[in-house]
């Protein structure tokens, strides 16, 4: 049986490195026409709340359906998760409408929303391992 510790690398390096390819590609095919890139370039658009968004739902779905064990615990996570799916969901949508939205606030509140959508992931992931064992 797989370890914690090597689970949470396997979906470290297949989840989330994986689904962070697209910018970096986007990144060295603007390097090559030798544009200087910002942030906002990359994650302007509300490419990171599509991330975000998916690993989230993979994530919940390792947990669901879950035991009673640390019910406490898998209820916040799942519905922290659930929660960031959503508005990681309708934020993109609202940024799509947009004629001219900032992309220096998409920017800001995508980096937010992914980085509580990781810790959210991992603690559904750690629940999910938890009950495999």
């Amino acid at each position: 049986m797989t370890s914690r510790a090597e689970k949470l690398v396997r979906w470290l390096m297949f989840s989330v490195l994986v689904s962070l390819v697209p910018l970096a590609m986007t990144y060295f095919g603007l390097r090559l026409d030798r544009r200087q890139v910002h942030l906002e370039m990359l994650l302007g658009r509300g490419e990171l709340l599509l991330i975000s968004t998916t690993l989230g739902a993979a994530a919940l779905g390792e947990l669901l359906p879950g035991g009673r064990d640390n019910a406490i615990g898998k209820l916040l996570a799942a519905g922290t998760s659930r929660v960031g799916i959503l508005v990681c969901s309708f934020y993109f949508a609202t940024i799509q409408s947009r004629t001219a939205p900032d992309a220096q606030a998409i920017l800001a509140a995508s980096v937010w929303l992914f980085t509580g959508m990781l810790v959210a992931s991992a603690i559904c992931l750690f629940y999910a391992n938890q009950e495999a064992r």
